[in-house]
């Protein structure tokens, strides 16, 4: 039955159906486009990474009453890639730390992002995703990447200007902080390689997900996944969210996919 309805929300989809929703809780949607790019061997768009943090979260709060592991959007660190792409010569600039300041704050949030463990950044960067963890009470920010060894001058580049903005963000956390004390330092994890060119997003998935610096996976903090535990990942993953009690759109989904009463 999972397999099915898997089957039905990964399915290419016709036109007229790429904006129907599949998920809608939270504040965030998912569509069939997007639903799409959770088939075996899809490339996993922005928003099911949005919507996936912002679920991680949503159930924190809901089963411990606090959030321990906040989760940027993807749109938080564009801005630190559009910032590092523009020329002397354009007159726009993408970072502003008062704008980015919205990001944080607890009215918005819903809690103190300065009291999380954990500071997640998925990254889309050249059509690879990876993704920064900033510690803020150690002042570490992680760098968890499933092809760390295709390190390039750029990302080089990105992962320096992303420590300065996190020294940037750490000292609005923390408004007794200045610039002078705010330093931080820049670790890149060796964490399992990926085994393919396309299941980059879901290990930023399970980074967001289960990621704590531990070691326990022998010398590893994350364990090295095989080809078939990535598909269920994709698999258990859209279905429950289309299961979900909260999923607005739950019981017509399932009704369209002929499993409304097999499932619940």
């Amino acid at each position: 039955m999972l397999n099915k309805l898997y089957y039905f929300c990964t399915r290419r989809p016709k036109a007229h159906e790429e904006l129907s929703v599949l998920v809608s809780m939270f504040g965030v949607y998912l569509n069939r486009k997007d639903g799409y790019t959770m088939k075996p061997k899809g490339w996993v768009n922005d928003m099911v990474i949005l919507a996936a943090g912002k679920i991680m979260m949503e159930e924190e709060k809901a089963t411990n009453g606090v959030v321990t592991r906040h989760m940027f959007s993807p749109q938080f660190v564009n801005k630190v890639i559009c910032d590092l792409n523009q020329s002397n010569e354009d007159s726009y600039k993408p970072w502003c730390i008062e704008d980015v300041s919205l990001f944080i704050l607890p009215s918005k949030l819903g809690y103190d992002i300065n009291q999380c463990k954990l500071i997640f950044a998925p990254t889309l960067f050249e059509e690879h995703w990876s993704c920064y963890a900033f510690e803020p009470k150690d002042k570490i920010l992680y760098v968890l990447d499933s092809m760390h060894d295709k390190f390039s001058t750029r990302k080089k580049n990105l992962d320096d200007a992303m420590k300065r903005r996190f020294e940037e963000l750490l000292v609005l956390m923390n408004p007794g902080l200045t610039k002078e004390n705010a330093s931080i330092t820049l670790l890149r994890v060796d964490v399992p390689r990926q085994q393919n060119i396309h299941d980059c997003g879901i290990y930023v998935l399970k980074y967001m997900e289960i990621w704590d610096g531990s070691i326990k996976w022998q010398d590893k903090t994350m364990p090295d996944y095989q080809r078939k535990e990535i598909l269920k990942f994709r698999q258990s993953l859209i279905c429950g969210w289309v299961q979900h009690p909260k999923n607005e759109v739950r019981e017509e989904l399932l009704k369209a996919a002929g499993l409304w009463g097999k499932l619940c």
